[in-house]
């Protein structure tokens, strides 16, 4: 796949799906997933031009959603573990759809590529012979996209399968697959959809994203492989038309910012164009903190540059950073002494902070200064100090994991109505807040 720059890339899709009619050779490509122009419908809410303010591209998408007006907001979170996990983003989306529309989860990872993910509301099927990467480590045989995954099958009849209990179902399902010359077919099996194979072969190392309308209300969809060529699934999603909020969530376990590098440019921008986001939040930090060798510097100018080049791609979508929350090691108790009952090791004793912890802080503000970035200070919102970790593992309602490092479900769920209030404020939007959750 060629990796052009991702600006020089947007832009030529932005001309492509200019105000001229589409060629009928371009209308062609766009009906089989190929050259697709952006979405109109998340067009629609977004400002000409971001500006200074970070919020003020989503801040504008939701008054217009308020006043009536037509369209749908994407709200892009690209992480690590946190993010990876769906807690966080199923609490930010639940908050959003609520007062805004709610669409339904949006685009995810491909079927079980991304391991141990088990997101609430939705059963998720792998049957037969799939191969899964991930885009951890610049070493893994490629290409990936935004989420960051790639489920490969080939054999005739194995299946992917996708099921809601949403009462509301839904009536959009979106495939997007990385192509070429071998590329096999396969079979959509949903209310509303014909019963015939789906070629997905292009002449040369492509990307498409299909795009079905199916029966409003349905609850279940199938990706049978025809088994003449392989089919590399780099992500799946379903929602409903109308108008309302997306709240999208891409994480890999382990991952640090480089780890953006290993997608795809090419793809990674074709696919930001289709759905151009109102905000981008990047999460990371806790797996740079972990390194003792971090250069404060260098990782403060890739913030920055991580920041524009997103900007420049994007220049209608806002960009947020989360700063790393506090975490640490547990201390093991010192044995007691004879004749001495234990006493456990309690606060700053019981934790040492990882290792690069205020240096990858400190770099993030920096770069946020330099950038004038939104951010969202998850120590000062949350964890308050690394000292405070024992305590908030322990409890009848814990908000961190023992490892000191991970939050619990009620922990990453109270993160998710912070970040959600913060974002309000800075969008300028008051509201009710959501009730709260754990201590």
């Amino acid at each position: 796949m060629t990796t052009i720059g991702l600006g020089a890339l947007l832009a030529a899709c932005g001309r492509e799906s200019g105000d001229r009619p589409a060629s009928p050779a371009e209308a062609a490509r766009w009906a089989e997933g190929l050259a697709l122009p952006p979405d109109p419908s998340f067009e629609a809410l977004l400002p000409p031009a971001a500006g200074p303010d970070p919020y003020q591209p989503l801040g504008h998408a939701l008054r217009a959603l308020e006043a009536g007006q037509e369209g749908r907001a994407l709200i892009l979170l690209l992480g690590d573990s946190h993010a990876a996990g769906p807690i966080l983003a199923e609490r930010l989306r639940e908050l959003f759809q609520a007062r805004y529309g709610a669409l339904g989860p949006g685009r995810l990872p491909p079927a079980r590529a991304q391991r141990f993910w088990n997101p609430s509301g939705l059963f998720i099927a792998q049957n037969g012979e799939w191969e899964a990467r991930n885009a951890l480590r610049s070493t893994s045989p490629g290409p990936f996209g935004l989420t960051g995954y790639r489920l490969t099958g080939a054999r005739a009849g194995d299946t992917l399968t996708l099921r809601t209990t949403d009462p509301r179902g839904f009536d959009r399902i979106g495939l997007t697959f990385a192509t070429g010359p071998a590329s096999g077919s396969f079979r959509l099996r949903a209310a509303g959809t014909p019963d015939t194979p789906h070629a997905t072969a292009t002449p040369a190392p492509d990307l498409r994203q299909m795009r079905y309308d199916v029966s409003p209300g349905t609850k279940e969809m199938a990706l049978e492989l025809v088994g003449d060529g392989p089919i590399d699934l780099l992500g799946w999603g379903i929602d409903r038309r109308g108008r309302g909020v997306l709240v999208e969530a891409f994480g890999i376990n382990g991952a640090t910012l480089s780890t953006l590098d290993n997608r795809d440019p090419s793809i990674l921008a074709r696919e930001l164009a289709l759905t151009p986001p109102a905000l981008v939040i990047l999460e990371y930090g806790t797996n740079e903190a972990t390194d003792r060798d971090l250069d404060a510097d260098a990782y403060a100018a890739a913030l920055s540059r991580r920041i524009r080049t997103l900007r420049a791609a994007l220049p209608r979508s806002g960009i947020m950073l989360m700063g790393a929350p506090d975490a640490g090691r547990p201390v093991r108790a010192a044995p007691p002494r004879r004749g001495q009952p234990a006493r456990p090791a309690t606060g700053c004793a019981a934790v040492t902070p990882l290792p690069s912890l205020a240096t990858v802080k400190a770099a993030q503000r920096r770069a946020v200064a330099d950038t004038r970035a939104g951010f969202f200070d998850w120590s000062a919102e949350v964890t308050q100090d690394p000292c405070r970790l024992p305590g908030l593992a322990a409890g009848a309602q814990p908000l961190m994991q023992r490892d000191l490092v991970h939050f619990t479900a009620e922990g990453y769920r109270l993160t998710a109505e912070r970040l959600h209030a913060a974002i309000l404020r800075g969008a300028g939007l008051a509201g009710a807040a959501p009730r709260p959750t754990g201590a």
